[in-house]
């Protein structure tokens, strides 16, 4: 035998089987990776198979992705979930926008109807019309005509605030009597009638650097959206008090509650959750334009319900 022909015979097959190695501890591994983020960037978001050429899925490669490559392939893991959450974040986002949208189309139809119906009976000229009846018809039109101010109102706050054009003019505020004040007001509105509200504090004083203007409306926001989601003679109770580092308030009512994703839900826009006990009268926009003004001030908020339990809003404001 040419011991010269063996030898290199044996060289040629080491160094192939070497290079097998190689492909399938560092390149094969890579590949596989580099499919991963093609999957991904296609919006497939999960590792793709191990299967394929030269034995992909024999234990060598499976080896090989757990030690040399196990940082990386977590990261990698991480990433892939990440971007699933948020993929479902997008479409449940934008059902979200779809469903608002025609919510909000609906809402806008039916004050308009009441207008062009009310314009069109005084303009008709076949019916005389008393002057009481034509202030009637104006009223009504008025009404109406207010109720989409209100929502163009609530689409101008939210767009201004997600995209930071709201600019603070803070005052020192006397918060214990302007929260009074906010919550007596909206208890002497007409649609407040049949709801029980009640103030609670032990605070004489309480002074805060706010925007009264902004953060009233926040407050209004959260007393008007606990009125048309609760039946009639629910009890809706307005609470204040201090703590060390903050100032607290608390909303609650024990009224119908809510689900869980509904609360879960409860300050993002475009979200419209459980049926109203009273007509479409706002936006969908209220709880989210609440919660972006209130942590304009640095504040935070939350809400604690579930089913026939009431609801209860959490505030809590930053000391001056």
């Amino acid at each position: 035998m040419d011991w010269g022909i063996f030898r290199h015979t044996a060289t040629l097959l080491s160094g192939a089987a070497v290079a097998y190695l190689f492909f399938l501890l560092i390149i094969k591994p890579i590949l596989h990776i580099v499919h991963w983020i093609q999957a991904l960037s296609q919006g497939t978001f999960q590792e793709p198979a191990a299967t394929g050429f030269l034995f992909s899925g024999t234990p060598i490669f499976q080896k090989s992705k757990q030690f040399l490559y196990k940082d990386l392939l977590i990261q990698m893991q991480i990433l892939t979930d990440k971007l699933k959450q948020s993929e479902t974040d997008r479409r449940t986002l934008e059902k979200s926008r779809r469903d608002w949208l025609a919510g909000i189309t609906h809402d806008l139809k039916t004050p308009l109807s009441y207008i062009q119906g009310y314009a069109s009976m005084i303009a008709a000229e076949r019916y005389n019309w008393s002057e009481r009846e034509v202030k009637t018809f104006g009223a009504k039109i008025e009404q109406k005509s207010m109720h989409i101010q209100k929502l163009i109102d609530d689409l101008n706050a939210s767009f201004q605030s997600e995209n930071g054009k709201i600019a603070l003019q803070k005052t020192r505020t006397e918060m214990v009597e302007f929260l009074r004040r906010i919550t007596l007001d909206t208890a002497n509105s007409p649609r407040s009638a049949e709801y029980a509200f009640a103030y609670e504090t032990e605070l004489d004083t309480c002074f805060l650097e706010a925007d009264t203007a902004l953060l009233q409306r926040a407050m209004q926001n959260i007393l008007v959206n606990a009125v048309i989601h609760n039946p009639p003679g629910t009890e809706i109770r307005v609470s204040v008090s201090k703590k060390p580092l903050v100032f607290c308030i608390q909303v609650a009512d024990n009224g119908t509650g809510m689900d869980e994703q509904t609360r879960n839900n409860l300050f993002e826009s475009y979200y419209r959750g459980m049926p109203t006990h009273q007509p479409a009268e706002g936006s969908g926009l209220g709880m989210a334009i609440a919660r972006q003004l209130i942590e304009l001030h640095g504040g935070s908020i939350r809400a604690e319900s579930a089913p026939e339990r009431g609801t209860s809003i959490l505030i809590e404001l930053p000391p001056p």
